[in-house]
């Protein structure tokens, strides 16, 4: 019987104080693998097991929302299109959270937002901002090719006219015969460093192949830059082929303004534009394993094939890509070992194909590491997107206006939503934090870029709010609120145990602390009354808790 020195209520047992281990270990499944646990998907990984929810996911049939979403908005009228009164960018992200709170394709969703902190396009660009349903086919591509092959999805992206905007290969013109004219690099660059290859070569396990001296072995030079740049040129929007003219290349852009001049390009890959491609011969990796030298006089299309199956199939792309999707869906450092089984998934599905991004997923949720960590594991950071989207499901919040305007409330944790600050994405993968522990033991620990003093009083102030009536704006109230009903009658019933393991479980997938537990309870025994109110508070109390705890943001 606990004791708030006005109040004495027994403590019932109908409702288990300990979660079971089959309950732990699927609500950990779910916050690798779903935006957060809830009991009835608990019970469904309970019920197929862990290699049987992850195959579910994977073939639930899909088609992607985003787009349709944005066209939902523009039928409503011109002021809802570029430049209208109504028109947003924000539509993007608030699909995103209706999707993370209630969508069943859980795992698609979240390996598409892994792919986005990969391939980065960023609505911060001002130039994307009139783009707004280009952007939302960028994301729905992702979600779409989330268990498709690599090989696509490169390909889906260096054509995708919102990363041509954003990483200014579209419209790039050729080397002029002066030579006062040359192809801009930017796209080039990045595909390399940031999409498929990286900095260095890298043995399977993710480990750096180091030269005769000692050194880390580098995977291209500028050279392979320039060459690549001119990879690159001759490519802008997919007007109809009877409008290529050089005159559109270079200046005519889609008009989303009206309906009647909408052609929906935006929606549409790059096209390649007569006399815009540089013919010359382009070599790449001169010296370096996977060389590849495109002969002169080829068209824009087969120098791009060339150029993406070269480094496609280049062996950095497994470890490379693979570490990094440990990285956002398990482990912030993952061992070599876990590394090099993830990448041998990458390189051959067991059926002889290379890129299979659903093998990947697979071999990466399958693993003895994400089954159980091993001793010493730092786990992962939650990023702020996370630990917003796993609060949506494990409380049921929902939206009143049913748009879910939860953006602005993480522009001062350093993470909005579609928002990154750069093509590095918010952080990035091999991020040691300075003059700490970590840096002592080379342990990567990227999300850490986004947490300071003051992310840190800004995160238990938003905590609060989730605790409390909720967060968003809408009508001059709150948009979307957490449903309290549970924890509610666990308190009503005086089973604050009972009520304290249900946000163990479904928050923490039943790592919280014993201290915590009883921080919690001794709170919670503190507010006084019998009646609605007096329960209520007792739930907020619990929840805030349990949401503001440092341990909260640590996901192991």
């Amino acid at each position: 019987m606990y004791n708030n020195g006005a109040v004495r209520f027994a403590v019932t047992t109908t409702t288990p104080a300990t979660s079971t281990s089959a309950q732990q270990n699927a609500a950990r499944l779910l916050h690798q693998a779903s935006f957060g646990a809830t009991p009835s998907d608990i019970d469904q990984v309970m019920q197929l097991g862990r290699s049987g929810w992850i195959d579910k996911q994977i073939q639930l049939p899909f088609s992607p929302d985003m787009v349709p979403h944005v066209e939902s908005k523009f039928a409503l009228g011109n002021s809802y299109r570029p430049g209208g009164t109504n028109y947003s960018i924000n539509w993007v992200s608030e699909r995103f959270w209706a999707t993370a709170a209630t969508d069943p394709h859980q795992l698609r969703r979240r390996v598409g937002f892994a792919l986005s902190q990969i391939l980065t396009v960023s609505q911060a660009d001002s130039g994307l901002y009139g783009h707004v349903r280009g952007y939302a086919h960028y994301v729905d591509t992702l979600n779409r090719l989330a268990f498709g092959n690599y090989r696509e999805l490169l390909e889906e992206m260096a054509l995708s006219p919102m990363m041509g905007i954003y990483l200014s290969h579209m419209r790039n013109r050729p080397e002029d015969i002066g030579g006062s004219r040359m192809p801009d690099e930017n796209f080039a660059r990045e595909v390399m460093q940031l999409f498929t290859i990286g900095l260095h070569a890298l043995n399977i396990d993710g480990s750096p192949v180091l030269d005769g001296h000692g050194q880390p072995v580098e995977t291209y030079s500028n050279a392979d830059v320039i060459a690549l740049a001119k990879v690159f040129t001759g490519w802008s929007w997919g007007f109809p082929d009877n409008q290529l003219s050089e005159q559109t290349f270079r200046w005519v852009s889609p008009d989303l303004k009206t309906a009647a001049n909408d052609l929906r390009v935006d929606l549409q890959r790059m096209k390649a534009y007569p006399g815009q491609h540089s013919t010359g011969e382009k070599r790449l990796f001169a010296s370096k394993p996977g060389a590849v030298t495109l002969p002169a006089g080829q068209s824009a299309q087969a120098d791009l094939k060339a150029a993406l199956d070269g480094l496609f199939n280049h062996p950095n792309v497994g470890p490379f890509i693979g570490r990094q999707l440990i990285q956002r869906l398990v482990t912030s450092h993952p061992s070599p070992a876990y590394v090099a089984r993830v990448a041998a998934a990458f390189n051959n599905n067991g059926k002889g194909v290379r890129g299979d991004l659903g093998a990947v997923v697979r071999a990466i949720l399958m693993d003895a590491e994400a089954v159980a960590a091993p001793v010493g594991s730092t786990g992962k950071l939650r990023e702020p997107v996370l630990a917003v989207a796993q609060w949506l499901r494990a409380l049921e919040a929902r939206s009143a206006s049913g748009q879910y305007m939860i953006n602005h409330d993480l522009i001062g944790l350093n993470q909005r939503q579609w928002h990154a600050p750069s093509v590095f994405g918010y952080f990035r993968p091999g991020y040691v934090p300075p003059n700490t522990s970590f840096a002592t033991a080379g342990t990567t620990v990227p999300e850490l870029q986004l947490t300071s003093e003051t992310t840190t009083a800004r995160w238990v102030n938003l905590a609060m709010a989730m605790a409390g009536s909720g967060v968003g704006q809408y009508g001059g109230g709150v948009d979307v609120s957490p449903s309290l009903q549970a924890l509610i009658a666990l308190a009503q019933a005086g089973n604050l145990d009972g009520m304290v393991e249900r946000l163990n479980l479904l928050l923490y997938a039943g790592r919280m602390s014993a201290a915590l537990k009883a921080d919690i309870v001794d709170a919670v025994t503190s507010v006084h009354g019998t009646d609605l109110p007096s329960y209520t508070n007792r739930a907020r109390i619990a929840l805030f808790l349990a949401l503001a705890a440092p341990d909260y943001l640590i996901q192991r």
